[in-house]
């Protein structure tokens, strides 16, 4: 086991780059195995932890996987195993994503629970119903999910909340559909309608638009090629870091066209943000931060995945703020680990309300998920002294070359055996 060691408090100053986002590489990953042509994704995070389990997956059940400098290949042409053991399985949450494609591609696919972030409630029925409603047939014990389906017809299928995964299960398994397939309540965030513009390049007739999905099939696959979006929960995270340390970052190379909500929470709290030149400029040298309520919301909104980020910045803005999550009501473990770092925070139901500024100071910490790790980051830049964050693997699932971008931005991290 490692554990990454901060020293602080650091002003963050420099030019940073950032590679496919992961929850776009991921469907599209596992969305390449429909094809039994060669397919090749450029940009792709290959070092996350995340991405190294899913590759690991798609090499047990058959596909062929060549991995070079951000470029994978790969051909699906020989599956051997539908069936996904718990080891595999229960490393990551997308391996949701084989009931989709194995449903439509083999007509069976069996898995573990699937793994992931452990944040409350989080249900895959949404995925199960909408399978039946293509016409398989679902089974699900305490150890895993059965699918059969000796043919899937298209169907208007309803979501009673907008879910990504679940919205990315259908849509793979709709491809194989015969008719076409509505799914309504959509999820229809910018990973979502990237994953149907790659399919589309592979054959298949999808329409994405705001909270509706629409699939035309059965598809005839051909091969292709995809470049994966850049990750703008990475670019947001070194923004809020500058915004906190006081200190002046160039995104390079990035659009601000899918985080407008979250930008303007960042400016309401007192952080200058401003594209120029095919970059993103942000600047904490006002260092007058203000409180603000954040509300989570299905996109255009701010995602959940970003609010214990915002609770970090939210430690340094004068006055009360308030952070209220609609969508996953039980996702603040975080908040006792913050605490460790002298943040002033407490979660009462959806909603944590945080007083600052405070003066926060390294401790000894744990990150309990990917997004934890990173707002225990966030938290560490700002305090005086070392932050030790043990089970750093949780960070590495979501955040490639954490410990080298860091350090060119003038921050002191290290990682070492524990």
């Amino acid at each position: 086991m490692s554990t990454l060691l901060i020293r602080g408090p650091t002003e963050l100053n420099g030019d940073v780059s950032v590679r496919g986002g992961k929850n776009a590489a991921l469907p599209l990953l596992f969305a390449s195995a429909v094809s039994d042509e060669p397919v090749i994704l450029d940009n792709v995070p290959t070092d996350l932890n995340d991405v190294t389990a899913a590759l690991e997956a798609l090499r047990y059940v058959g596909c062929s996987v060549e991995v070079s400098d951000g470029r994978v290949e790969l051909r699906s042409s020989e599956i051997k195993e539908t069936s996904v053991p718990f080891e595999l399985a229960s490393r990551i949450r997308y391996s949701l994503l084989f009931l989709g494609l194995f449903s439509g591609k083999c007509g069976h696919v069996k898995i573990a629970m699937p793994g992931g972030c452990k944040l409350g409630d989080r249900k895959f029925d949404l995925h199960l119903e909408g399978l039946r409603q293509l016409g398989a047939t679902v089974d699900q014990t305490n150890e895993g999910i059965e699918v059969t389906a000796d043919r899937l017809v298209g169907a208007d299928i309803e979501f009673y909340l907008p879910t990504t995964t679940g919205t990315e299960n259908i849509m793979i398994a709709a491809c194989f559909a015969e008719g076409r397939t509505r799914i309504f309540n959509a999820n229809t965030r910018p990973e979502i309608a990237d994953l149907g513009k790659f399919l589309n390049k592979l054959g298949a007739n999808v329409s994405v638009k705001n909270r509706v999905v629409e699939v035309e099939g059965p598809t005839r696959f051909h091969g292709g090629s995809h470049s994966v979006m850049p990750g703008w929960d990475e670019a947001l995270t070194y923004m809020i870091a500058a915004g906190m340390t006081g200190g002046e970052i160039c995104v390079k190379g990035f659009s601000p066209d899918h985080i407008r909500q979250d930008i303007a929470y960042l400016c309401e709290a007192g952080v200058d943000v401003f594209y120029w030149g095919g970059n993103v400029y942000v600047s904490g040298k006002n260092r007058q931060l203000r409180a603000f309520d954040l509300f989570t919301a299905p996109y255009p909104g701010v995602n959940s995945d970003m609010q214990p980020l915002f609770a970090s910045l939210a430690s340094q803005c004068a006055g009360e703020s308030t952070i209220t999550d609609q969508r996953f009501t039980d996702r603040f473990q975080y908040v006792g680990e913050l605490r460790k770092l002298g943040v002033q925070v407490e979660s009462y139901g959806n909603c944590a309300v945080v007083h600052g500024p405070a003066k926060l100071n390294g401790a000894r910490a744990e990150a309990i998920d990917l997004r934890c790790g990173a707002a225990l980051v966030l938290a560490a830049l700002a305090a005086e002294g070392t932050t030790q964050i043990d089970n750093p693997y949780q960070i590495h699932r979501g955040y490639e070359h954490l410990q080298p971008r860091l350090t060119a931005l003038g921050a002191q991290v290290e990682e070492r055996e524990a």
